[in-house]
């Protein structure tokens, strides 16, 4: 796993250091985009504008196809949804925040990958048109996003700290900085399921997950 971290870092860093202060959203994103392909991260990046969206948001998904993979097709697809006006310039904490989304987003698909490529690329579900709890529970699901949790714990705390608090993960599920949540993969995971024991897998793989991720791999 920090392999995954470690490649996905370091586009993340090449982007930030090399990204001119201030930077359009177009350009950073091309930056993006050329950087994957320098490190031979096969995805592709698109974007849509979403009038929706408050002035300034936006918000990132991905998805993993393992036919796309096994097919030599580009197997990860990554979707930013925004607000920005072509005039918005960005410096170097909303460049930032950006690119933590995509690091986010990636490593979690690309551990969709590394679970695909082991067995041989056979597929085992779909969700397209689950119920979000079905989706959550998905054993797929629930090792990459336990991967995801603790990336976003260490972003956010020491890793002794993040190890304490799982026997306490209602509590964990709650803490936020800056206003916002520490893990919201983890605050959803705790309101869709509760007291289930799906819970209860989560948080050994998150531990397991904890125990291993190098910290400097973490983009912040």
């Amino acid at each position: 796993m920090n392999s995954i971290l470690e490649r996905v870092n370091l586009v993340c860093q090449n982007v930030r250091s090399m990204s001119k202060n201030p930077i359009t959203f177009k350009k950073l994103i091309a930056s993006t985009r050329k950087e994957f392909k320098d490190r031979d991260i096969d995805l592709s990046i698109k974007t849509k504008k979403d009038k929706n969206l408050s002035d300034g948001h936006f918000y990132v998904e991905a998805f993993y196809d393992a036919e796309d993979d096994f097919n030599g097709d580009t197997p990860i697809e990554v979707f930013m949804y925004h607000n920005f006006s072509d005039t918005n310039l960005f410096e170097k904490p909303q460049v930032t925040d950006i690119l933590i989304q995509l690091f986010d987003a990636v490593t979690h698909e690309l551990k969709h990958q590394e679970q695909s490529r082991k067995r041989n690329y056979r597929v085992f579900s779909e969700h397209v048109t689950e119920p979000y709890s079905k989706y959550l529970a998905d054993p797929d699901e629930v090792d990459a996003y336990a991967f995801s949790i603790a990336i976003e714990l260490l972003r956010h705390m020491p890793k002794d700290r993040a190890e304490l608090y799982m026997s306490k993960l209602t509590v964990l599920g709650k803490i936020k900085r800056a206003n916002a949540l520490v893990s919201p993969i983890l605050a959803s995971y705790i309101g869709e399921f509760k007291n289930n024991p799906i819970l209860v897998r989560l948080s050994k793989k998150v531990y397991k997950n904890l125990k291993v991720i190098d910290t400097s791999l973490i983009f912040k």
